[in-house]
């Protein structure tokens, strides 16, 4: 498992439990400190403060992976679980993420969203979202879940490049707004372009996410460790300041060189 985790564990469909490791709580123990002491500092003089959780909040049955809780059911009332403190203070908005996570049509998310009753989209009915647009302080956003991906940090932000000059060529071509921020997610991984313009800047954001390395990610890089935390957008006066907050991943223990037993290799 490489995802969250309470320190109380879960209970499986099975009637058994499954506790979390070592890292899973310190990434727990980083999720509370973000939502009960970061977010607040963070948005004191807000008037107005909207959650977003920006896709996968689930990680599904996918990749012939063998190191998850195999019930489904059981993923989503984890996801109700640890989410359901935080929609109880701010007004929630959930975004759909990526098939193989969420189900066939992100089934799952839609599910939890309605049990964490998340702001519906009036056009279908749904309590989650494939896009999410929002107007804050003069500033308009597009919430989307997903962006190409790198293997490589030299080219991380190459992508959010494509991404952010398509939308200005989409919305020259058709006369319709131009998002002041682009956010994205799926990468796990945090970084943000901007580029200048008459009003400003227009950026593009991929936040960092909650999930430990996988067996996927050990295969396409064996150095580069997913960034854990969130962000916060406060917006004024058509300014937008991103405020980041990471935490840390504990390093690899570097192992001494076992000693050779001379005696027992001897006597054998």
């Amino acid at each position: 498992m490489s995802g969250l985790c309470p320190d109380s564990g879960y209970r499986l469909d099975s009637g058994g439990t499954y506790q979390p490791s070592k890292f899973q709580s310190y990434t727990w123990a980083s999720f509370n400190h973000f939502w009960n002491e970061y977010v607040p500092a963070a948005t004191h003089d807000c008037k107005n403060v909207l959650v977003v959780i920006n896709g996968d909040l689930i990680d599904g049955n996918h990749h012939n992976a063998v190191d998850l809780i195999p019930n489904i059911s059981s993923q989503e009332e984890a996801a109700i679980e640890i989410f359901k403190p935080i929609a109880a203070l701010y007004p929630l908005v959930i975004v759909r993420g990526t098939e193989a996570h969420g189900g066939i049509g992100e089934q799952s998310t839609e599910r939890v969203a309605r049990e964490l009753h998340a702001i519906k989209d009036d056009a279908s009915g749904n309590s989650s979202w494939w896009q999410y647009w929002v107007e804050a302080g003069d500033c308009v956003f597009q919430f989307a879940h997903h962006i190409q991906t790198t293997g490589s940090t030299a080219y991380e932000t190459s992508a959010l490049m494509r991404e952010l000059v398509a939308g200005m060529s989409e919305s020259t071509q058709w006369g319709t707004r131009m998002p002041d921020v682009m956010v994205r997610s799926h990468r796990h991984r945090c970084a943000k372009v901007a580029i200048p313009c008459d009003c400003g800047e227009l950026q593009l954001v991929v936040t960092p996410g909650w999930q430990l390395r996988t067996p996927f990610i050990e295969k396409i890089d064996r150095m580069r460790l997913p960034h854990i935390g969130g962000v916060v957008f406060l917006c004024e006066d058509h300014q937008c300041q991103i405020k980041e907050k990471m935490y840390a991943l504990p390093h690899p223990a570097v192992n001494p060189l076992p000693v050779l037993d001379t005696m027992s290799s001897s006597k054998s």
